[in-house]
């Protein structure tokens, strides 16, 4: 009997794994790879562990019905796919609760469309899921309720995809929400209340609505007692972080002390819960069937108050399959759980495999019951022998004295401790950052965080109860306050020291993957005592192949010119053939405040394991060249910045010259035709006019190697060229034209008297149109190869001493896909321009 439930528990955990796979082959477009890996893998299972060939062909059912489902998710329904508008007018239902931003006044919703008006034009019945994001709230917020229909004028875009190697892929975020439409709302008017709604969708949302507008109540309710940041961290603690955000700097805190995730209800709150109850159901010695059935419909109410997060649904569900056996007399795996709740729900939703607190939710998890129990098994004994000296005590002394049992203490440390393992390669992955003091933080939190989580969630159904509710929310917010008070201090407390958010490189699947193989091979030999001389003999060979896969050898003797897409902006990276790294201008800055540099440059740089930059120049002061400068120098080491002469009255110049003076960065001001580095085989230079026009004055660029000219003109046109002109040598091979090819950045005799093979163009959708349809036909009439990151995203030249290789970053594949010269010009004439661009992006 055991030995079937063994070979049970397996073959769940595998079943779950076949049919991930038929996932991952699907979205990442891998299904003939994947389909001769489950082959292999099913031969070894019949070959060597006799599966069996029923149990085989199973198996290849589930991966097969992974890549069918996987396909049919991806079907999203648009029927304004490819259309952009600044008069969109849409009609439809509100889906989900509104995420409210202090920091940039803007809130966030997605929405069903019903009905679309584009320019007169009319679509009905488009059923397709927009994202609604509104600015300057005002009173707005108060009207939008999930369930309800609105009326909504705006701007209608669709998400980008990242066109950068490391970049956040937002166009495959929302894809992962089954969102292909933005709209940038100016108007909103409500035109039906939810509960006006007859239909079967409409109920469900009518129940959504319900435990939100009551969740809001009870927020309300302990806004009387509690002040902020406490009254949001309570809420972040029990309801998740879709009720209020706390201010900038108590997130900022909680962040960089690695407690962030209090803010965000989690599976752990579920435990904590029902945890709780249970203790109290026993002291008070309450009927078994009775209490587990009470603590059951605590877990479905508090699912359905938090809003059905992954973490809370995988917990909840779990929980509930666990009590189930309970009740019926029959015991569940906890690993065997884990993987069989993780198919029910990408059975629903596979796109969830996606989302970070899914896989945070579902690691963490498995690294729990699998590694504690083993951590704290070796103090059995120890155990044992301090619940002996207190066998006699009353059954109050029991609870108390077993809560410091050595266990007890141990799996205080142990929980943490293993769930920061397994989180550590997924942070690093996706944040490119670790906090070291994370751990103890966390520990410190331990001993209140679910007597609040508790305390949080009683209070809130009493807070639904008239007459009683006001002084039982008194009394337990009370004695919440200085809890609170404490885990504000906590996290300002671990957030002070200098080291507490360390930034790192991105971590790899692979490598993530054999971080954890060397957690669980050292959790194997702590199982047998480190006495199996093969089993730490894999583990000293994990960690160095885990080590080594850092090791990256950037070629020599080649100069790369790399090319970011940073829309209507400029940022280039030359590496010289000894690998030392220049930076010329930084990108600009969003509506949000946030700059290129911090989700483009900045990840690159780690990620490509580039920590010092030998210059970094800005060719002048304007934002769309500098905004991202301080971003570089707080986060690498840059030996000179090189500024323009002329002297800016911008606000941004001003902040990048105190920045500059006030941590005393070296930096100087630029000399006309000063050679600034060199190696052998290569040279670069500055050029400068003395024009009076900051664009034309700014700074120009010349890489000279193994003749082969690279000039990088900034904003510099015809007019700055004609001063600099005489100190250029006779041919450049590759010209990155200025000012974004606007109108005037070149003209035919100066591509005459250059002659490029190539021609770079920085620029994106902007309300200038660069590049100008001019400076294209003049490129065209000359023959030079055209590579703009308006169509081609980010870019990256290889100079050999032979030979140059071009490449893109192929935003489908996430990988770098060398140019052939059929598919790097842009070949559109005036009229082409106007009626293909401005009419598709522009009306």
């Amino acid at each position: 009997m055991k030995e079937n439930f063994s070979q049970t528990k397996i073959f769940t955990i595998i079943l779950a794994l076949f049919y991930i796979f038929g996932l991952v082959g699907t979205f990442y477009e891998k299904e003939i790879l994947f389909s001769f890996l489950v082959f292999a893998l099913l031969s070894i299972l019949i070959l060597f562990i006799n599966i069996g060939f029923k149990k085989s062909i199973i198996l290849f059912l589930i991966f097969f019905a992974g890549l069918i489902r996987a396909k049919y998710s991806q079907n999203i329904p648009n029927a304004l796919d490819g259309i952009f508008s600044n008069e969109a007018e849409i009609t439809g239902q509100i889906i989900s609760s509104k995420d409210i931003s202090d920091k940039t006044n803007k809130i966030k919703f997605y929405l069903r469309a019903d009905n679309a008006k584009i320019y007169g034009k009319e679509y009905k019945d488009i059923d397709s899921k927009f994202l609604i994001s509104i600015d300057n709230l005002n009173d707005i917020e108060k009207d939008i309720s999930i369930g309800d229909y609105a009326y909504l004028k705006g701007k209608l875009r669709h998400p980008s995809p990242a066109t950068n190697p490391h970049q956040f892929d937002y166009q495959k975020y929302l894809l992962n929400h089954n969102v292909k439409n933005i709209l940038y709302a100016e108007s909103f008017e409500k035109i039906k209340d939810i509960y006006d709604g007859k239909e079967l969708k409409d109920r469900w949302y009518q129940v959504l609505n319900f435990f939100e507008t009551t969740r809001n109540k009870i927020i309300e309710k302990h806004s009387k007692y509690i002040k902020s940041p406490n009254l949001e961290i309570l809420g972040g603690i029990v309801f998740g972080n879709e009720t209020i955000n706390p201010d900038e700097q108590t997130k900022e805190n909680f962040k960089i002390s690695g407690l962030l995730h209090l803010l965000a209800a989690s599976g752990l709150n579920v435990a904590l819960i029902y945890g709780i109850w249970w203790w109290i159901a026993s002291l008070i010695r309450f009927p078994y069937n009775l209490s587990i059935l009470i603590g059951a419909s605590f877990v479905i109410l508090y699912t359905f108050m938090t809003g059905f997060p992954p973490s809370i649904l995988r917990a909840s569900i779990m929980l509930l399959f666990v009590l189930l056996g309970k009740i019926i007399d029959r015991n569940a795996n906890s690993l065997a759980l884990i993987f069989f709740v993780g198919l029910l729900l990408l059975i629903i939703n596979p796109k969830m495999l996606f989302d970070v607190g899914f896989q945070l939710s579902f690691v963490v998890t498995i690294g729990l019951v699998t590694c504690c129990p083993v951590i704290i098994s070796k103090f059995e004994k120890l155990d044992e022998k301090y619940k002996e000296k207190y066998k006699n005590a009353s059954r109050f002394q029991k609870y108390l004295f077993f809560l410091f049992s050595p266990k007890s203490l141990v799996a205080i440390v142990a929980v943490p401790l293993v769930a920061q393992l397994f989180v550590i390669p997924l942070q690093m992955h996706y944040f490119n950052n670790f906090a070291p003091f994370s751990l103890f933080a966390n520990i410190a939190v331990v001993p209140f965080i679910g007597v609040l989580s508790f305390i949080g969630f009683i209070s809130s159904i009493f807070a639904l109860i008239p007459f009683l509710n006001e002084p039982i929310i008194y009394l337990f917010d009370f004695i919440a306050n200085p809890m609170l008070d404490l885990l504000v201090n906590i996290s300002a407390f671990f957030a002070s020291f200098k080291l507490s958010l360390i930034s790192t490189i991105g971590l790899n699947v692979y490598q993530i993957f054999l971080f954890w193989l060397v957690v669980f091979l050292a959790i194997l030999n702590l199982k047998n005592n480190f006495k199996n001389k093969k089993d730490l003999t894999l583990v000293l060979i994990s960690i160095l192949v885990f080590f080594f896969s850092f090791i990256k050898f950037n070629p020599v003797n080649t100069l790369e010119i790399i090319m970011f897409d940073v829309g209507n902006a400029d940022s280039f990276l030359i590496k010289t053939p000894k690998n030392k790294f220049i930076m010329i201008d930084t990108g600009k800055k969003s509506y949000k405040g946030t700059s290129s540099a911090q989700v483009i440059m900045n990840k690159y740089l780690k990620n490509e394991r580039i920590s010092k930059l030998e210059k970094l120049i800005i060719t002048h002061f304007d934002a769309d060249h500098c905004a991202g400068t301080i971003d570089i120098l707080e986060n690498f080491k840059v030996k000179e910045v090189i500024i323009p002469s002329q002297k800016s009255k911008s606000e941004i110049s001003d902040e990048i010259l105190k920045y500059l003076k006030d941590n005393k960065v070296n930096h100087s001001l630029v000399k006309n035709n000063n050679e600034i580095f060199k190696e052998e085989n290569l040279s670069i230079k500055t050029l400068n006019s003395n024009s009076k026009d900051e664009n034309e004055s700014s700074i120009v660029t010349l890489a000279s190697y193994s003749n082969k000219n690279i000039l990088f003109m900034g904003d510099v046109g015809i007019v700055g060229f004609k001063e600099i002109n005489k100190n250029i040598p006779e041919k450049i091979e590759i010209l990155k034209i200025g000012h974004h090819g606007a109108k005037n950045s070149i003209d035919d005799k100066m591509i005459k008297s250059l002659k490029p093979k190539y021609a770079l163009i920085s620029a994106g959708f902007s309300k200038f149109n660069h590049p100008h349809y001019s400076t294209i036909d003049i490129l065209n009439k000359n023959n030079v190869n055209i590579i703009s990151t308006k169509t081609h995203g980010f870019s990256k030249i290889v100079l050999k001493e032979n030979s140059n290789e071009i490449f893109h970053y192929d935003s489908k594949l996430k990988k770098l896909k060398l140019f052939t010269h059929k598919n790097i010009n842009e070949t559109f004439s005036e009229n082409d321009y106007f009626e293909n661009f401005i009419k598709k992006y522009s009306k």
